[in-house]
């Protein structure tokens, strides 16, 4: 499997749901961890950055809307989804106004938890793209020919640099033409090896 697409962390005590929803995140590409309890949820945010906390409502001591609003000042850039048997009025309203991202009544789909959690992860990686303004520098790289005739949007090397970095370089179609117009054995890629990341002011 390749890069993991972010790191999760899912709150939830019902070990039959924390274990169905982790497997099913773990197979789409995410990093889960979990925790049980919302007192061991803080610990593990107080060490570790987590792209999208999934939370479910009712937790053993803090609840998951407290969690989240201790989250929140612990790490202010902190996304989170609710995930509840017991929904209301009262407490879908509160997890807006604490800016949780949706708020799911169980039973769910899983896929609608994996939108949520991939279009918030999308945001943050726009939003450090535009910021820092990383890309990939071109030229040759050694002893790694084009496989892909220069279709760099179907080769997945090329893909694993856009979801790495946020964003590569283009070459022009002036260049691709002269590049498929070598000889088999000098056509190499034209990624070169990732040597750091490159910023404009």
């Amino acid at each position: 499997m390749g890069d993991k697409k972010g790191k999760i962390l899912l709150v939830e005590d019902e070990a039959v749901v924390r274990e169905s929803v982790r497997d099913w995140l773990m197979d789409d590409g995410y990093e889960v961890e979990c925790a049980e309890s919302g007192e061991e949820a803080l610990k593990r945010i107080e060490k570790a950055d987590f792209g999208v906390i999934v939370l479910d409502l009712r937790l053993p001591g803090v609840d998951g809307l407290q969690v989240f609003e201790q989250a929140k000042k612990l790490k202010p850039a902190t996304k989170g989804v609710m995930i509840t048997a017991y929904p209301s009025i009262e407490t879908r309203d509160k997890a807006r106004r604490l800016g949780l991202l949706d708020y799911l009544p169980k039973p769910f789909k899983v896929e609608d938890l994996e939108k949520t959690i991939k279009d918030a992860l999308e945001e943050v990686v726009g939003k450090r793209s535009t910021e820092q303004q990383e890309w990939v520098e071109l030229g040759a790289v050694s002893a790694q020919p084009c496989t892909h005739n220069y279709e760099c949007s179907s080769c997945g090397f090329a893909h694993d640099l856009q979801d790495r970095y946020g964003t590569i370089a283009v070459i022009s179609e002036d260049e691709i033409t002269s590049l498929r117009q070598l000889p088999a054995s000098k056509r190499l890629c034209p990624y070169r090896e990732w040597l750091g990341t490159r910023s404009t002011a």
